[in-house]
C-alpha cells in the first residue's frame, strides 16, 4: 500500500523509480551518530524512519519492485582494506539496470537527464566520478567503488520479491520441487 500511495502516481517506470528514491530520501534520513544500530526488517526501519545506508538501500529497492519496478542494492567493496563499503541500488528501467546511491542523494544521470546504465558505468567509472561531482564516499571517489561490481550481474532472485507472500510461496514450492532443503539463504 504504501509503494502504492508513493509513485501511485507515475506514468512509467523511472517516476516510479524517482518517486520512491525522493520519498526514501525524504522519509528514512541517516541514523544519527551515536544511535543504536539496528539490524532489522525493512518495514521496521521505516516505521523508525531512519536507518544506516544499507538499509536506506534496502527500503529504496523494496518499495521499487514493490512499485512493479525490479531492484536490488548491493554492498560494493574497493580493492583497499579497512575502506568502508558503498551501498548503491540498482533499479531495472528500459531493459537496464540504472545505479542509484540513496545515502548520497546520487542518481547516475547524464547531462541530458537520461539514466546511465550500470554496464556503461562498470565501463567508463570516470563517468560516474563526474556526474558525481564533489561526492566522494568515505573520501573516494565512485570509480573505485565501481571497479568492485565487475563483471556486473543482477541476482536471480530479488530478495525483495522474496518478502512479498505469492512470490516467496513459488519461490519455496520451486525449491522444495528441486530437492533442495534449509531455510532460505538470501533471507
Amino acid at each position: 500500500l504504501l509503494a502504492e500511495e508513493i509513485a501511485g502516481g507515475a506514468r512509467d517506470d523511472q517516476e516510479r523509480a524517482l518517486a520512491v528514491f525522493r520519498w526514501t530520501r525524504g522519509h528514512i534520513p541517516q541514523t544519527p551518530y551515536g544511535w543504536p544500530v539496528v539490524d532489522d526488517h525493512v518495514l521496521h526501519i521505516i516505521i523508525r524512519g531512519h536507518g544506516m545506508e544499507d538499509q536506506m538501500a534496502d527500503v529504496f529497492t523494496t518499495l521499487c519492485t514493490y512499485a512493479g519496478v525490479p531492484a536490488f542494492w548491493r554492498l560494493l567493496r574497493p580493492v583497499e582494506d579497512g575502506t568502508i563499503p558503498l551501498s548503491v541500488s540498482f533499479v531495472q528501467l528500459d531493459g537496464a539496470w540504472r545505479v542509484f546511491d540513496v545515502a548520497h542523494n546520487v542518481i547516475f544521470a547524464d547531462a541530458q537527464g537520461r539514466l546511465v546504465d550500470a554496464e556503461t558505468l562498470i565501463r567508463d567509472p570516470a563517468l560516474a566520478d563526474a556526474i558525481a561531482g564533489p561526492v566522494r564516499p568515505a573520501g573516494l571517489p565512485y570509480s573505485r567503488y565501481l571497479q568492485a561490481a565487475r563483471p556486473f550481474a543482477a541476482p536471480e532472485v530479488l530478495r525483495a520479491r522474496l518478502q512479498m507472500p505469492w512470490p516467496r510461496l513459488r519461490h519455496e514450492a520451486a525449491r522444495l520441487m528441486r530437492g533442495q532443503s534449509g531455510a532460505c539463504r538470501r533471507c
